[in-house]
Formats: C-alpha cells, structure tokens, sequence
C-alpha cells in the first residue's frame, strides 16, 4: 500500500475496496488509525475494541457520492 507521504493518506482506490468491505483495505484503514485509537484508549483494551468497531462502521456507512449543495 503506497501512502502519501505528505499527509500520510489512505489512498483513494483503498478507501473505495473499503467501502465495499474488501477485508485487505478495512485492514490497511484501520491499521493507519492504529495509533490514534491506542493514544485515545489510553491501554483499555475494551475501548479499543469499540473505537476500532465505530471506525469499520463509519467506513463501511460512507458514501463517495456525496455532491455538495449549489450555491
């Protein structure tokens, strides 16, 4: 998996295998959110395991159809 190494981005095509629940990119997501879900658990495991739940449902939940309004 190629990152941006600026930013440090999943990559577009991921996010899209994501979405349609490709376990190898569901993976490649959750593992770039690795750390910050560690800092914010604060070594509890249970809520890691919650954090990590919520985040592979808002993966699974998002849309890349999204058009902002007109103005």
């Amino acid at each position: 998996m190629m990152m941006n190494s600026k930013y440090n981005l999943v990559p577009y095509e991921v996010i899209e295998k994501a979405i349609t629940g490709d376990t190898a990119s569901l993976l490649a997501v959750q593992e770039r959110h690795k750390a910050y879900i560690g800092r914010l658990s604060k070594g509890n495991a249970d809520m890691k395991e919650r954090l990590n739940a919520k985040l592979l449902m808002a993966v699974l939940k998002f849309r890349m159809d999204y058009q902002p309004p007109r103005k």
